[in-house]
């Protein structure tokens, strides 16, 4: 979760955010070290796109996304800020969204007779 939060010193204010972060956890499935298939995140004025990498690639992420895809356990993966704010809170927000967006993968076995 991202969240900030204010209080009357810094350590009050980390932890109110620690608190607050946490109900706001999300599930990213995770296929291989990369997403399973590409996103749109929007919040306010910041566009965020992500699209599954190929095995090595790494994180092709800039600024505040890469800091959240690499919280978030993705080695491999490749984003594109559309927006044009500078905002790197709503940036990482958008970020979030977008991973909200992500569907669950099944692994799904053929029945062969």
């Amino acid at each position: 979760g991202v969240v900030v939060d204010k209080g009357a010193d810094t350590s009050e204010s980390i932890e109110k955010a620690v608190r607050a972060a946490k109900k706001n956890l999300i599930i990213v499935p995770i296929k291989n070290g990369t997403i399973p298939h590409d996103v749109f995140g929007k919040f306010s004025s910041a566009k965020v796109i992500l699209k599954p990498a190929g095995e090595g690639r790494g994180l092709v992420a800039g600024g505040s996304v890469r800091v959240v895809v690499s919280l978030v356990g993705i080695t491999n993966i490749s984003s594109k800020i559309l927006g044009t704010t500078t905002n790197k809170l709503n940036n990482a927000r958008a970020t979030i969204e977008a991973l909200k967006k992500l569907k669950k993968v099944e692994n799904r076995k053929q029945n062969v007779e």
